[in-house]
């Protein structure tokens, strides 16, 4: 079976642990390249991986014809330019979450991807998530009947804790957004992938209470769904002593939780027909605490490219995500709800 030959653009911690392992042990996908400007990064990688080619500069990778498709997990400032070499150097990308730092740069990476016939998809993990896709199934099934409110969180200590090299997570002009970048984009889209329906205005307010650096470390939102519901967003990097990382779903019939009692359960509560509760549990793919994540997205990435499935995650949707995040951003500036389409 042919497969989809891979580099990968940026050793940071999210390759180490994600994108890389899921490469390596792919059925489906080869790992050829790393680029990184980090020599002991990459020194790091040739003695874990053989036969791996390395480069300290990506437009040399990008040279090579053997490479087929890029992963692109570097600093959000980045996305953008280092995705467009690559779709016009003629290769596949799989871009890190937010695909780029404004709506403007990511229809450019949308329009340059179909003018070279290539896949771009971002890296909107939380749709792979087993409880996610049970969840979508549910809702879509009419358990819970029609979505008139949807409660996310998501919140841990911050980045630092999580990759030596975050650095670059609190500097506007390396990240762009803060929290809302890094945790808030994988709600914002998870929304509208469990549930079908798009904002139509929001109400936002940020603040940086503990972190240091120049982007948000927290950040709360209530959003107007397209069929008039509400949803509301809270995310922040100064969590301690654990992870929240949830979404609730309640319907005209019943009402959806995911990950809020246990990580492991989705909770169904049912009024109509008849009072119901009761509960699946799924062990998740990963802790961060595992050497590597096991995710199914390297794997739809490289079938996407061969022809072999229909993307989940298309690009249109990495764009929406990042325009909701612009409106947030005004909104809480500006101190007044805005209209996404504005």
């Amino acid at each position: 079976m042919k497969k989809l030959k891979m580099g990968v653009i940026g050793a940071g911690k999210i390759s180490e642990v994600l994108h890389i392992p899921n490469i390596y042990f792919s059925e489906y996908a080869e790992l050829v390249s790393i680029a990184d400007p980090n020599e002991e990064r990459l020194r790091y990688f040739r003695t874990k991986y053989f036969n791996l080619k390395t480069y300290k500069n990506y437009e040399e990778m990008l040279k090579n014809e053997d490479v087929e498709a890029v992963v692109v997990a570097v600093p959000n400032s980045l996305h953008a330019e280092i995705s467009l070499k690559a779709l016009k150097s003629g290769k596949h990308v799989l871009v890190e979450k937010p695909m780029a730092t404004s709506s403007k740069e990511a229809m450019k990476m949308i329009d340059t991807a179909k003018d070279h016939k290539k896949v771009l998809m971002v890296n909107h993990s939380q749709r792979f998530f087993p409880h996610h896709q049970k969840a979508k199934e549910i809702i879509e099934a009419g358990l819970i009947g029609e979505v008139r409110v949807v409660k996310t969180m998501f919140s841990h200590s911050g980045p630092e804790n999580w990759s030596p090299n975050a650095s670059w997570f609190f500097q506007k002009e390396k990240a762009f957004f803060g929290v809302l970048g890094d945790l808030g984009v994988h709600k914002i889209d998870l929304i509208r992938y469990l549930t079908n329906l798009d904002f139509t205005k929001c109400f936002a307010q940020m603040a940086r209470l503990e972190k240091a650096g120049n982007v948000e470390d927290t950040a709360s939102a209530i959003l107007e769904l397209s069929n008039g519901g509400i949803a509301t967003l809270d995310v922040n990097w100064i969590t301690k002593g654990l992870e929240e990382n949830y979404i609730v779903v309640y319907g005209d019939k019943g009402t959806l939780k995911v990950g809020q009692t246990d990580p492991t359960k989705i909770d169904i509560y049912i009024s109509k027909p008849v009072s119901f509760h009761g509960e699946i549990k799924l062990k998740p793919l990963f802790t961060n605490e595992d050497p590597y994540w096991k995710l199914p997205v390297i794997d739809h990435f490289a079938k996407v490219c061969l022809g072999m499935e229909e993307p989940i995650v298309k690009p249109e949707d990495g764009y929406i995500a990042i325009k909701v995040i612009e409106r947030l951003i005004e909104s809480s500036e500006k101190g007044r709800l805005v209209h996404i389409e504005e």
